[in-house]
């Protein structure tokens, strides 16, 4: 048996939380153009969307620390709101398609869990220090916590 050439307009390799955005995305802008999402898994979002397969964060600035480098001895924050606005963006859209499509079910994918950033040594105690100090302030990142209580840090770790 012959392979059917595809007829499609746009094909779309992977079916995580951006792949499955971007055919959302097409869709609502271009509803004409035929799109074809190749998965290899037995269903969207299993390898690195799922919530246990990944940090959790869905990028969004709370524990990665890379998004926040010291410059001249202080925290440079602003990629980390970048980050975060960007995931609120994402948030706000991904509301949008469930409210308007029962086939996008974020909640499939999508799990607010507790965030949390360790590190070791007084170096890497004094940046995150700093880095709290830095973020707490922003409205997106307000909530967050600084500690050092092992019982608190075993309490959250727990609730993951």
């Amino acid at each position: 048996m012959k392979n059917k050439p595809l007829r499609e307009d746009i094909i779309i390799v992977g079916g995580g939380i951006m792949g499955l955005t971007l055919a959302a995305l097409i869709n609502e802008i271009k509803p004409e153009n035929k799109i074809i999402l190749i998965e290899r898994l037995s269903g969207c979002g299993e390898e690195s969307s799922k919530g246990f397969n990944n940090a959790g964060t869905g990028h969004a600035g709370y524990c990665e620390l890379n998004y926040t480098p010291m410059k001249s001895g202080k925290v440079d924050i602003t990629r980390a709101i970048e980050i975060n606005e960007m995931f609120e963006s994402s948030l706000q859209f991904w509301a949008y398609l469930d409210a308007n499509y029962s086939s996008f079910k974020p909640k499939k994918f999508l799990r607010k869990i507790p965030h949390i950033s360790f590190v070791e040594g007084i170096k890497n105690v004094d940046f995150l220090k700093k880095r709290y100090e830095a973020l707490r302030k922003q409205p997106v990142f307000k909530g967050m916590e600084f500690t050092t209580s092992l019982k608190k840090i075993h309490g959250i770790y727990l609730l993951i």
